[in-house]
């Protein structure tokens, strides 16, 4: 089959801020996909984006529904359960932005409506673990101290530090590591939003305590230090470093890799060959989920 013969998938953006522009961009660029309009609730936004991108902008979701194969909601956390569900009940393909919902009862009924069509989060970061040989490590950590601080945010304050940059890191660790025997929030704090925007959390697995914190209005740093019996791996997310003394099969230039130069582009790569060939998405709704009950936990325990 020649390549203008191939199979497109056709997608529809829903929402037209910063975040769904690059989403945008992505589809735009890929070569099995094709842009088949964005939408909005502000009209202006919609049709600048997609005067940028070559498509339209659509004024109903129905619109968009009836011309796109699949969609991705990038829109703001608290309407994440109910655009996504309503795709889905329409039968189309969703990549829907973290979270995957901020109740556990709007992800369940994303998971209850998805039937036979393709559901994933946008849980990238797995990209980027995957690249360094995480995935490959079969000897069981001692200890784990993460870290994930910004300057002080303007942005996604609809939601706390919990949902917005912490679940990063609890879906990571769920994918390592699976469910945690244990959660304990260790402090919490509101300091200038509606929401926490300052927390930290223990896990607790099998042999080990991962110890997470999150903070958007600190020094920045994205870190990782993992102490397992037979040596120590430290990761700079932020800069793309790595540092370890163990045996582990780990890239050092990890950050040298494209998929890691562009893990929202290797994410929808991996959401593409979902939906067409079959290929099991980067992170399910099931994933979702898992992150989402340890980011409500945390949320709940908050002294």
């Amino acid at each position: 089959m020649s390549p203008s013969k191939a199979p497109q998938l056709r997608v529809g953006v829903v929402g037209a801020g910063v975040f769904a522009g690059y989403h945008a961009g992505k589809v735009h660029a890929h070569s099995r996909a094709r842009l088949s309009g964005i939408h909005d609730l502000d009209a202006d936004a919609a049709g600048a984006l997609a005067e940028r991108l070559g498509t339209e902008a659509i004024r109903s979701l129905d619109a968009l529904f009836a011309k796109s194969d699949a969609v991705i909601i990038a829109t703001p956390a608290t309407t994440h359960g109910q655009l996504a569900t309503q795709a889905l009940k329409a039968g189309r393909h969703v990549l829907v932005e973290k979270p995957l919902a901020l109740t556990l009862e709007d992800a369940e009924c994303i998971l209850s409506a998805r039937g036979d069509r393709v559901l994933q989060v946008g849980h990238q970061e797995r990209v980027v673990a995957d690249a360094i040989g995480l995935f490959g490590i079969a000897e069981r950590p001692t200890d784990i101290r993460i870290h994930r601080h910004t300057g002080r945010a303007t942005r996604n304050l609809d939601t706390s530090v919990v949902m917005d940059l912490m679940i990063h890191d609890l879906d990571l660790l769920g994918a390592l590591y699976g469910v945690p025997d244990w959660i304990a929030t260790e402090a919490a704090a509101s300091r200038y939003s509606e929401h926490l925007d300052m927390a930290r959390a223990e896990l607790g697995y099998e042999g080990f305590t991962a110890y997470v914190s999150a903070d958007r209005d600190a020094e920045p740093e994205r870190s990782w230090t993992i102490r397992y019996p037979s040596g120590t791996v430290a990761i700079d997310f932020a800069a793309k470093t790595l540092r370890h003394d163990t045996p582990f099969d780990l890239d050092a230039d990890f950050g040298q890799s494209p998929d890691v130069a562009d893990s929202l582009a290797a994410a929808f790569d991996r959401f593409v060959r979902a939906c067409l060939d079959g290929a099991r998405p980067l992170a399910t709704g099931e994933d979702g989920l898992a992150a989402l009950r340890m980011a409500v936990t945390i949320e709940e325990n908050a002294p």
